[in-house]
């Protein structure tokens, strides 16, 4: 067995003096209170000092006793020479996994901050870092924010490589790949890129690749860091990923060639490229035989109805009232209420917008409350006042019903604001200028780039092979058995 050294750029070199070390790392760390040093004296004769650094409540210090100390303390082996005490420690005695031999002060203090155990000798510039991490963790529970009748029962948690081992029990083949890196200047975060060798498409590995390199920051506390260096700093109206916290979604991403990318600390991981058509599937549509054909679509009329019934009302009412007879025009559209068509929707929008933040976000106790109130204010009152028209309360319903329908959240933000721009455009500018701005939308969309891919592909540019898997889904053999590419900007 070789001695290992785990290379690191070169910042400053263990010295010989132990109480030198261990002074320099105190000092690194700020003399923070839960900064420990275990002092031993191993040896036949106790006259080899060592010290234990590590960080408290960051080590399983159960097994930082049993397979390091223990094994330290009950070692009689006189050694001769420092090289051959430092393999012997490393190679015979600590009875952990992962055990690294190091040099440089810098390993030193980034093994104490991931919860390893330093361990420093007297007279030797070397050090060995024993693998005894056990930070404390949610443990794998239910996903909450993306339920489904059918599919994983288990989601992602904060940890990285729980979150790695629960999709290696999953993707069980030698191709699954996975490239570990530390972002920040500040605080070392790592973040892992995964995919599936025989299938991934090099061209956007090789993109993830160059953006997640250019990323330079002083620490990662969110992924949205990640997602945004991803998506290249532009500002798009649709996001250019998705993200789940299912790994059966992550793992179907795997198999279809996409690239997955794990913050660690974030329950949720980035799928690229996140296509536009990707964000009306459903996990539970690949556990049952019906719905194959319907939930889709319905998924995406209820995206138009949601951007798009709110501004028709409005339309209808300012532009086309007078072609209706008047019991219609009473019945549905106006009845001299206070408030106009569009203002009546504005205000309806913006309150329960807030209605829908405001649940996420008082106690659970009080949600009741809020809705009854909710209810009896703009329900009620408002329409028995004559200040709103009752069937703009069901347009609204409508809108907000059909949103729900679409499972990836990602599209929430574009949804809002679409629905806010042709509410605008078509009180002003009527139909002539929805059908102008749905024009513009749909190139805008086309020009959309997901780490090299077309936003819309596989529509625009128009891929038949691909459609098995758009709008409905196809034989679960054929799309098993069939390999995904996605057209790129690279493509010749």
């Amino acid at each position: 067995m070789t001695l290992y050294t785990k290379v690191v750029r070169v910042i400053k070199k263990i010295l010989t003096s132990l109480q030198e070390n261990t002074k320099q790392l105190k000092e690194s760390f700020n003399d923070t209170t839960d900064f420990r040093v275990r002092k031993l004296k191993i040896g036949s004769s106790r006259s080899r000092m060592v010290h234990l650094i590590y960080l408290d409540g960051a080590v399983n210090k159960d097994s930082l006793q049993e397979n390091v100390i223990t094994p330290l303390l009950d070692s009689t082996k006189e050694t001769i020479t420092k090289y051959s005490l430092i393999e012997d420690v490393s190679e015979n005695i600590i009875k952990i996994a992962e055990v690294f031999v190091v040099k440089e002060y810098k390993e030193l203090t980034d093994a104490i901050v991931n919860g390893g155990t330093v361990i420093l000798f007297e007279g030797i510039e070397l050090g060995i870092i024993a693998g005894t991490t056990q930070f404390k963790e949610r443990s794998i529970e239910q996903v909450t924010s993306e339920r489904s009748p059918r599919g994983s029962r288990v989601g992602l948690t904060e940890n990285l490589n729980t979150n790695i081992s629960l999709l290696r029990g999953m993707v069980k083949t030698p191709s699954f790949c996975v490239e570990s890196m530390k972002v920040g200047t500040l605080s070392d975060t790592e973040i892992s890129i995964l995919y599936i060798k025989k299938v991934v498409d090099q061209n956007v590995l090789a993109e993830v690749r160059k953006r997640i390199d250019k990323i330079s920051v002083n620490y990662v506390l969110e992924s949205m860091t990640i997602k945004e260096a991803i998506e290249g700093g532009s500002v798009a109206l649709f996001a250019m990923y998705e993200d789940s916290e299912r790994p059966d979604i992550v793992v179907s991403s795997l198999y279809e060639g996409k690239v997955v990318v794990i913050v660690d600390g974030n329950p949720y991981a980035i799928i690229l490229p996140g296509l536009f058509i990707s964000m009306f599937q459903a996990p539970d549509e690949y556990n049952q035989k019906y719905g194959r054909l319907m939930n889709r679509i319905l998924r995406f009329i209820g995206f138009l109805l949601t951007i798009y019934i709110p501004s028709i009302y409005v339309v209808l009412a300012n532009f086309y009232a007078d072609g209706y007879p008047d019991k219609v025009t009473k019945s549905l559209l106006t009845n001299d209420e206070l408030l106009p068509a569009f203002w009546t929707m504005l205000i309806l929008i913006g309150l329960i917008t807030i209605l829908i933040d405001v649940t996420f976000r008082v106690p659970q106790s009080t949600i009741i409350l809020i809705s009854l109130f909710a209810t009896i204010a703009i329900g009620e009152t408002a329409v028995t006042a004559k200040i709103i028209h009752p069937t703009s309360l069901i347009i609204i319903a409508i809108a907000f019903l059909s949103g729900f329908l679409i499972i990836n959240k990602q599209l929430g933000a574009a949804i809002a604001t679409l629905r806010l721009s042709f509410l605008i455009v078509g009180n002003y500018f009527g139909s002539s200028g929805m059908i102008i701005v749905t024009t513009l939308l749909i190139i805008y969309m086309a020009n959309l780039r997901s780490a090299g891919v077309p936003f819309l592909s596989p529509l625009l540019p128009f891929k038949l092979e691909e459609l098995k898997d758009t709008l409905y889904r196809g034989k679960l053999e054929k799309l098993n058995n069939s390999k995904h590419s996605f057209p790129n900007d690279n493509d010749s």
